[in-house]
């Protein structure tokens, strides 16, 4: 979970911009539609912090993210447990950093026991089951040269439509020629004038470490400081994002509000306990 969200936190991060110091935070509710069917989440900005709190099917939270960019701090809040993490950036970063390198290592000792299990075998069965370990080996250590960058491309449309009661225009994306995803923006939506530009490039730095060097991740808009999506900051938040290659899973926004938002809603709940990040990971 943390995992996918780090990479999905890279990629919003590239569309926020910085137009002045807003009186009013955000409030944005929005569902997905299609994997996940139904599932619910609250974002909420105000002053350099963002929320994204994940409902229930009964509209009870149940885990919840908060950025807060003034203290570059990550808050991870497990309701159903009533438990809660906070670091900052870089402790999250050598924190998965730390598991990857260990899981590699359990990777390389298995394989040693592997290869010391096939030593008797005859030779065509030898290599076939070489074949299919290396198949089955995560690429975590390829390099540049394995990993090329992708070509990506944003196409704007003339398709408009009303989301939520604003309007919205739709931008398409294409990753090395190919359909990735549709972004609806809708200028009326101003939430990314909550957040400071440049604290949000230091946190997208960081993030961007942990994307995968190889995989689905690697090359997509949002993990590279020169990508293209940065055009499109000034064109408003992403009421309707259709995300093709997932089979098409569809975030729609469907109520947002400009209102303030108190300091509270950036913080764990009164009375939940404090647990380390190895906690929270299941170590």
């Amino acid at each position: 979970m943390i995992r996918y969200w780090v990479v999905r936190c890279s990629i919003l991060v590239s569309m926020f911009v910085w137009t002045g110091q807003a009186s009013a935070g955000w409030v944005i509710d929005q569902v997905t539609k299609g994997a996940g069917e139904g599932a619910r989440q609250q974002v909420v900005l105000q002053a350099n912090r963002m929320k994204t709190l994940m409902l229930g099917a009964d509209g009870e939270p149940i885990t919840a993210f908060i950025l807060d960019l003034n203290a570059q701090t990550i808050t991870q809040v497990k309701y159903h447990e009533q438990q809660y993490v906070t670091s900052t950036v870089q402790e999250f970063g050598q924190m998965m950093q730390g598991m990857q390198q260990e899981m590699a290592g359990q990777m390389a000792r298995a394989m040693k026991e592997m290869q010391e299990a096939m030593k008797d075998m005859p030779p065509e069965q030898r290599k076939m089951m070489e074949q299919m370990m290396r198949s089955r080996t995560p690429q975590t250590e390829a390099g540049p040269q394995d990993c090329p960058e992708s070509k990506i491309e944003l196409k704007k449309t003339g398709e408009q439509a009303t989301i939520a009661g604003y309007p919205a225009v739709r931008y398409d994306v294409l990753i090395d020629g190919k359909p990735d995803s549709e972004l609806w923006l809708a200028k009326g939506i101003a939430a990314w004038r909550e957040m400071d530009p440049q604290k949000l490039e230091r946190f997208g730095s960081e993030m961007a470490k942990l994307a995968p060097r190889c995989g689905r991740a690697h090359g997509r808009f949002g993990l590279r400081g020169d990508d293209p999506a940065w055009k499109l900051a000034n064109e408003g938040y992403p009421v309707r994002t259709v995300h093709q290659s997932d089979g098409r899973v569809t975030v729609e926004v469907v109520k947002a509000e400009t209102r303030t938002v108190p300091a509270t809603e950036f913080q764990p709940p009164a009375g939940f306990t404090k647990k380390t990040l190895r906690d929270m990971m299941g170590h």
